[in-house]
C-alpha cells in the first residue's frame, strides 16, 4: 500500500509530545513491512527544523515533507498551523495514494486534507490520540472549529482510532458511528528496551546516591499533567515522612508551565528533594527509567501516557491519577492509582515506595502486559488489518 500520514510535528521535534513518537512508530513499522510511506507535516517545533529540503527529507525509509509554517512563532503561541504549499500539493498529489491516516483533527493539515480526500474519493482514518472532546484548554475556539470543520473531519472517516474505551465514549458522544470506532491503542518498539544502559548514569550526573529511592515524572511540563498536585503531593509525603531518602526527578520540555513549578519547590523548600533536569531523550531518558524506582503520572486527564508505557517496558512500577484512562488497568496489576488529590497522592508514594516487593511485582506485570498487548509489532498488524477492510468497503 501507499500510505500517507498526516501529523503536525514529527520526528525529530519529540517536544511537541506524545503524538509525534506515535506517528513515527506507526510510520516507521509499516515501512518496514513494505508499505510505501509518506509523511505530510510542517517545520515547527521549539526552535523552527532546519533541512536542506523541507519539502522531501528521507527519516528511516520515510519519505517526509516538512512543510514551511508561515510562522514558527505564532505556530507556538496559537498553535495554529499555517503550511506554505500544502493546499497545491494536496491537488497534485493526493490522488497518488492508497490511503490517508490524519492525527489529531483540530489543525489545518486535517482541514486541507479532508477537503481534498473527500473531492478525491481517497479513503482516510482518524487517530485523535485523546483530543476528541473540546474541553480543557481554548473549548471556545474548538467548539468553533468544530462546527466550522471538525465534525464533517470526523465524520468522513472511514474509521476512526480510539485509545480506550473511555475514548470510544468520547467519539460516540461526539456523533460519531459506533461501526466507524475500532479500538486502537499505542505501543512501545520492546527492542529499545530490552538492553537499557547500565545502572546509575542518570543518578551519577545529578548527584543522587544510589542509597535514595527516586521517582521521575516524564512529560511536558503542562499544567494538565498535574505538577502542581505532583509537588503538593510529594511535600505532604515529604512532611510526613522526616527520615526519608527519596528524590523526585521531573524530566522534560518547559510548556508553559516551568515557572510554577520553580516557585512551588521554593515555597515547599524542596529544592534538595526535587529536581528538573530539562528535556531528557533517547538514551538519556533510558538512563532515568533504568535508575529510577517509580513512574508517575499525576495528570488532570490523560488519555493514554506513553512515558507509562516506556516506565512499563522498563519493568517500573506506576502511580498514576485516575484521570488517566488507562488508570483502569493499571490499579492493582502494575501500579497504584489515586483521585486528583494531594493527601490520596501522597498515600500512594509512601505505600508503594516503601514495599520493595511490591514495586518489584508491579514491574514484572507491567512488562509482561506490554509484551502482550501494547507493543508496536501487534498493534501495527491490527492497524493494517483496519487498512484492508477500509479499502475493500472503497
Amino acid at each position: 500500500m501507499k500510505i500517507l500520514h498526516v501529523v503536525p510535528s514529527f520526528v525529530p521535534c519529540l517536544a511537541a509530545g506524545g503524538v509525534v513518537n506515535a506517528s513515527y512508530q506507526i510510520a516507521k513499522k509499516q515501512k518496514a513491512l513494505g508499505h510505501d510511506v509518506v509523511v505530510y507535516t510542517t517545520d515547527s517545533c521549539i526552535k523552527r527544523l532546519e533541512f536542506e529540503d523541507n519539502y522531501n527529507v528521507n527519516v528511516d525509509g520515510i519519505r517526509v515533507y516538512y512543510f514551511k509554517n508561515i510562522s514558527n512563532t505564532f505556530k507556538n503561541k496559537f498553535t495554529i498551523d499555517t503550511p506554505k504549499g500544502l493546499r497545491t500539493h494536496l491537488k497534485k498529489h493526493l490522488k497518488e495514494f492508497d490511503i490517508i491516516h490524519i492525527h489529531e483533527h483540530r489543525h489545518s493539515l486535517a482541514i486541507l486534507t479532508h477537503k481534498y480526500a473527500v473531492k478525491y474519493n481517497i479513503p482516510y482514518v482518524l487517530q485523535a490520540h485523546g483530543s476528541v472532546l473540546p474541553f480543557f484548554q481554548k473549548e471556545k475556539l474548538k467548539n468553533i472549529f468544530d462546527k466550522t470543520w471538525g465534525f464533517n473531519i470526523l465524520y468522513d472517516a472511514k474509521r476512526v482510532f480510539a485509545l480506550t474505551e473511555t475514548e470510544k465514549l468520547q467519539y460516540l458522544k461526539m456523533g460519531v458511528s459506533n461501526r466507524n470506532i475500532e479500538i486502537v491503542p499505542l505501543g512501545i518498539d520492546l527492542k529499545e528496551y530490552d538492553n537499557l544502559p547500565e545502572y546509575g548514569k542518570f543518578r551519577e550526573k545529578f548527584n543522587i546516591s544510589s542509597d535514595d529511592k527516586l521517582i521521575i515524572f516524564i512529560g511536558r511540563l503542562n499544567r494538565i499533567k498535574g505538577l502542581d498536585l505532583l509537588i503538593k503531593g510529594f511535600n505532604k509525603f515529604d512532611k510526613n515522612n522526616p527520615d526519608n531518602k527519596v528524590k523526585l526527578a521531573i524530566i522534560g520540555p518547559d510548556n508553559g508551565f516551568e515557572d510554577e513549578i520553580k516557585s512551588l519547590i521554593k515555597k515547599y523548600n524542596l529544592n534538595t528533594k526535587i529536581l528538573l533536569t530539562g528535556p531528557l531523550y533517547k538514551e538519556d531518558k533510558l538512563k532515568a527509567l533504568k535508575d529510577c524506582n517509580i513512574f508517575i503520572m499525576p495528570s488532570q486527564y490523560e488519555s493514554f501516557t506513553t512515558s507509562g508505557l516506556e516506565a512499563m517496558a522498563s519493568s517500573k512500577a506506576l502511580i498514576l491519577t485516575e484521570c488517566n484512562h488507562i488508570s483502569e488497568w493499571v490499579k492493582g496489576v502494575c501500579g497504584e492509582t489515586c483521585k486528583y488529590n494531594p493527601d490520596e497522592l501522597a498515600l500512594k508514594i509512601e505505600k508503594l515506595i516503601s514495599d520493595d516487593t511490591l514495586m518489584e511485582k508491579y514491574g514484572e506485570n507491567g512488562r509482561k502486559l506490554i509484551e502482550k498487548e501494547y507493543n508496536w509489532d501487534i498493534i501495527i498488524k491490527k492497524i493494517i488489518k483496519i487498512y484492508m477492510k477500509v479499502l475493500k468497503e472503497k
